[in-house]
């Protein structure tokens, strides 16, 4: 609006001597509309970064609640859950109160089931041992030709290995029974 009122009085700079102020009143006029157009200016570049650093602040408030909204929502889940379990407590203390039964695990069963899964990997690690140990009878076959081929007497070679690594009778255990 200031810079539409500048031009109409003239204050536009144009070579046309007839568009020159005539008076030195009217050039006071124009300097002083020019001034305010320059504060104006000044101004407004104050508010657009004013604008800008609002607008900034805005988003990070934004950001922000949407964060503590998450934060609301997973203290939120977290409450009912405590409330469900006590819900569930106080149920089972009524009942032990007046003398009823809460439903305990059943031990018997959860036995079962570990001795059902320690036979499972037993079974499995037994039969790695056995694929080991087939391994190591075909290596052992394989030098034994191998050496019978070089002319070596393998049994001779082969008496007392082995020997010292026998496994143990259970003979042990029969005597703890014993006692």
């Amino acid at each position: 609006m200031l810079a539409e009122e500048l031009l109409r009085t003239g204050g536009g700079m144009t070579t046309d001597t007839s568009q020159k102020p005539s008076s030195g009143r009217e050039r006071v006029q124009i300097e002083a509309l020019r001034q305010e157009l320059e504060g104006a200016k000044r101004q407004i570049g104050a508010l657009k970064s004013e604008k800008s650093q609002i607008e900034a602040e805005a988003n990070n408030q934004r950001n922000l609640s949407v964060k503590l909204e998450s934060d609301l929502k997973s203290l939120s889940e977290a409450y009912n859950s405590i409330e469900q379990a006590n819900y569930r407590l106080d149920a089972e203390v009524k009942a032990l109160r007046q003398g009823g039964s809460v439903p305990y695990p059943d031990v018997e069963a959860i036995k079962a089931q570990a001795k059902e899964e320690a036979e499972k990997d037993s079974e499995a690690e037994w039969n790695d041992l056995l694929v080991c140990l087939g391994q190591e009878q075909t290596k052992v076959e394989k030098l034994s030709t191998r050496l019978t081929e070089l002319g070596e007497d393998v049994d001779t070679l082969l008496q007392g290995i082995g020997d010292d690594t026998a496994i143990p009778d259970d003979d042990d255990e029969d005597e703890d029974d014993e006692e």
